[in-house]
């Protein structure tokens, strides 16, 4: 039940908001009550179960020092502790190999399909948006994770799938890369065409194979010259734009998110409620602080647009020391598999996923809602296959004594 409760999810992902929750919640549920009933938990507690009970704990004193100090909301950690238990209950389902590539290509297969309805309804990538997703700058983010999973299954075990699921894979990563690079974003662009050389260069050195690297060549000499005598508009994004960090408007809400975070430091203003201070809010720490209140260089905004604001100032240095040491641990865990593990699609996944996730995060915020539940299924993974290559290496050492 939880396997097919977790595809559902991730069938209904990027296209209704409802649904997902409901998956989401049957997931949750029918994982406690199989191990309860099998009295199987998924293994002994790790560093990594610290980690994710601590990240809920401080997001809801977050929550509730926000109801009680600020007077606002406390909704918005609902999704953090979403996401952070469907990772949780993915790393101790102990989902077999198999299981694992039948819901990644379960999700890439359906965030492919609605992208069919959204280009019928838009002129060009730069207005796609997936239903659930929303903005097209996020649906780049999110089809840029499937990606990965799909670049990810498709190289690095290749010699594992029969022919129709290559064929399946390749074309997906093409019309990913395609659809990615025509969303216009700069930051999606970018990081894609880094993770797709990524891919080749070790896929190189882990096949060892001169026809590869043959061809590798060859496809990057062919985008080279497409990108000389037709290059796609986010070249122009590219060469007009003077850095990833420059943007001006995007620097004013990064000075107005210091100042939200300057209110509480500690635990936060309450993730999701940054939209509910305004010039008022800072202006006499501003003045305090500076000397004089330049409203100019300051932006109220929806979102701080930079994933560790937005940690900072939804929950303060505690929330984001959590959020940090998780994603040291997760550095950790997928060095630990990659040295144990010849499962080299899932390692490059890890990397992948938390590539765009902490370097995409410096424009934007990628660890949110949708984007949030892939990263989440793809890290839950990795997490699983650690534990599993943990338990192995107790038994075959219990078993050599």
């Amino acid at each position: 039940a939880k396997f097919i409760f977790l595809a559902l999810m991730l069938i209904v992902l990027p296209s209704f908001e409802a649904l997902k929750n409901l998956f989401v919640v049957l997931f949750l549920v029918s994982w406690v009550f199989i191990s309860k009933r099998d009295k199987k938990w998924g293994g002994k507690w790790r560093l990594i179960d610290a980690i994710f009970l601590l990240w809920v704990l401080a997001d809801i004193a977050a929550g509730v020092n926000a109801v009680i100090v600020h007077g606002q909301p406390a909704s918005g950690s609902r999704d953090i502790i979403k996401f952070v238990l469907v990772g949780w209950v993915i790393s101790r389902s102990g989902f077999s190999t198999v299981q694992m590539i039948h819901l990644s290509v379960t999700a890439i297969i359906f965030a492919i399909i609605p992208l069919a309805y959204s280009y019928l309804n838009c002129n060009g990538g730069g207005c796609v948006e997936l239903n659930s997703v929303g903005h097209v700058n996020h649906t780049a983010i999110y089809l840029l994770s499937i990606y990965t999973i799909s670049l990810s299954l498709f190289v690095f075990n290749f010699k594992n799938i029969g022919n129709f699921l290559r064929i399946v894979l390749a074309l997906a990563s093409i019309i990913l890369f395609y659809v990615v690079i025509d969303t216009h974003s700069r930051a999606a662009s970018g990081l894609i065409s880094v993770i797709t050389l990524m891919a080749m260069l070790y896929s190189i050195y882990y096949y060892r194979s001169w026809r590869l690297l043959i061809i590798s060549l060859s496809l990057i000499s062919l985008t080279f010259i497409a990108l000389v005598y037709n290059p796609p508009a986010v070249m122009g994004k590219f060469i007009n734009s003077s850095g990833p960090f420059e943007d001006s408007s995007r620097q004013k809400i990064r000075n107005f998110s210091y100042y939200v975070f300057r209110i509480d430091p500690i635990l936060g203003v309450g993730m999701g409620n940054f939209p509910n201070f305004s010039h008022n809010d800072i202006k006499d720490d501003v003045i305090k602080n500076e000397g004089g209140y330049d409203k100019g260089k300051f932006i109220p905004y929806a979102h701080p647009h930079n994933l560790y604001y937005a940690y900072l100032t939804g929950g303060g240095v505690i929330l984001f020391s959590i959020f940090s040491w998780f994603w040291l641990q997760i550095v950790n865990i997928i060095y630990r598999v990659s040295k144990k593990s010849n499962e080299e699609w899932i390692v490059f996944s890890g990397i992948s996923v938390t590539m765009l996730v902490l370097g995409i995060g410096w424009v934007n915020t990628t660890l949110a809602h949708e984007h949030a539940l892939i990263a989440m299924f793809v890290l839950g993974l990795l997490i699983s296959r650690d534990r599993a290559l943990s338990d192995y290496t107790v038994l075959k050492f219990i078993y050599k004594k």
